[in-house]
């Protein structure tokens, strides 16, 4: 605030006070039933105007403010709706930084992970080229498949052993001997169940001519009987 400005306001002031005391003594004459003079008619009408018009004044000067202060309110509530937002933006993008680099990161282990199968894979496939025999070839694939080096050593040894020609005859042999072992069982069983049949046929017609030659004889008594 200027000089200028608080010199004018103290003037106002001045003046307002002025002439609210002639007022209060205008209308405590008023009160009192004294007549007024037209000079102080014309007095009390002017200080009556005076002071509606500050009073207008006055209100326009607050609503102004309210105004004013209102549409600072609507500034201050768009900044922060504004702040609001932009830090809802930004928790966003920090969320989608996350996932893009959980996923960076994800992506890049499994491209460690083919890449060191790959090269497991090559150092496997120049084991296998370079093995001077086949059961080195096999170890290098068995231990490529998980195995230790002690187990795909013996399942080498294993599978070595199962292609010598001996052990092959050997299989072939025994393979025969089960075969010839279970057709002969076989053989027996059959010969079990035809003798069982033979013996049951042979109780059957024993039977059957025992019954025949019941019937000839009641036949024949029956003949006796009927002659005179």
């Amino acid at each position: 605030m200027t000089r200028r400005t608080m010199t004018e306001r103290r003037r106002r002031a001045a003046e307002r006070d002025t002439r609210r005391e002639s007022l209060l003594v205008l209308l405590n004459r008023i009160q009192r039933g004294a007549p007024l003079t037209p000079a102080e008619a014309a007095l009390l009408r002017a200080h009556v105007t005076a002071e509606t018009t500050e009073a207008d004044e006055l209100r326009r000067t607050v609503a102004g403010q309210q105004t004013a202060i209102q549409r600072a309110h609507d500034r201050t509530r768009a900044a922060e709706d504004a702040i609001t937002e932009a830090e809802d933006d930004a928790h966003r993008a920090q969320a989608q930084a996350d996932r893009e680099q959980a996923l960076a990161r994800t992506q890049a282990e499994a491209a460690r992970r083919h890449l060191a199968r790959a090269q497991a894979a090559a150092l496997t496939l120049a084991r296998v080229r370079n093995a001077d025999s086949l059961a080195e070839a096999l170890v290098a694939v068995a231990e490529h498949d998980g195995l230790t080096p002690q187990a795909a050593r013996a399942h080498a040894a294993i599978t070595a052993l199962a292609d010598r020609p001996d052990i092959v005859l050997a299989e072939r042999d025994r393979e025969h001997a089960i075969a010839l072992a279970t057709v002969e069982r076989h053989a027996q069983t059959a010969a079990r169940s035809s003798s069982q049949h033979r013996a049951t046929a042979d109780r059957n017609h024993a039977a059957w001519r025992s019954a025949r030659t019941r019937a000839r004889r009641q036949q024949a008594e029956a003949a006796a009987a009927d002659r005179p």
